[in-house]
């Protein structure tokens, strides 16, 4: 995956990639929907463009290898989280944001004087 971070630090998913484990953090909704919160697995697969839509294999992980329910076909990439093997969610590191950088800046430059 590729972490991204907004002008205040705050980090964010800017691309799951195949082979990442995620986890729901919401009901799938709409027609069909079998998702539920805390399901998890691997993505098999990505639909690339603004929605971003994933597939995500959930035998063998939060579902029986056997399971009736195998896998999540076009599930929204906002409504899930990136997750460790366990399927516990991974917080992700926030950085110093750009507004905060320019004022620890303009500190350095004021002690300077």
């Amino acid at each position: 995956m590729l972490i991204g971070y907004n002008p205040d630090g705050r980090a964010y998913v800017a691309r799951y990639e195949i082979g990442d484990l995620v986890r729901l953090r919401m009901d799938e909704t709409g027609d069909g929907a079998m998702g539920r919160i805390g399901d998890w697995g691997c993505v098999i697969g990505i639909e690339r463009g603004v929605a971003g839509l994933l597939d995500i294999q959930l035998a063998g992980y939060s579902e029986g290898k056997n399971s009736a329910l195998q896998r999540l076909l076009g599930i929204p990439r906002k409504i899930v989280v990136p997750c460790d093997a366990f399927g516990i969610p991974i917080p992700l590191t926030e950085h110093a944001g750009l507004r905060a950088i320019e004022a620890n800046f303009s500190r350095q430059v004021n002690k300077g004087r």
